[in-house]
């Protein structure tokens, strides 16, 4: 189960992220920021293609590739080297939010 998050999208900086790489890639960038664990300090997600076409259901896998692609060109998301044992582990994503405009917090239902 995924933890719930809270995305923030700070303004003007978030409208020219989406500007620029559009409705698709923003919901893409949204589903890996929900999936991911802080490790180190740093947003680590784990997901392949088919888990995220599967959550969005609007995005076919194929779409989803291509707007993977696009966000690790834009340097967004880095793929993280997996283990050479993990064989059927899914890829692994470090997420660079910092000039998005978008932030993930997590929300604290205990206070």
């Amino acid at each position: 189960m995924l933890p719930e998050v809270r995305i923030e999208h700070r303004y003007p900086q978030a409208l020219r992220f989406l500007r620029e790489h559009g409705p698709q890639a923003l919901a893409v960038l949204q589903d890996l920021i929900v999936a991911a664990d802080e490790v180190d300090g740093a947003l680590i997600a784990a997901a392949s293609t088919r888990e995220i076409a599967e959550r969005l259901e609007f995005l076919s896998k194929d779409s989803v590739h291509r707007r993977l692609r696009q966000l690790i060109r834009a340097g967004v998301v880095v793929p993280v080297p997996s283990h050479p044992t993990a064989t059927f582990a899914s890829p692994r994503y470090r997420l660079l939010l910092d000039d998005s405009g978008i932030a993930r917090v997590l929300v604290d239902r205990t206070a």
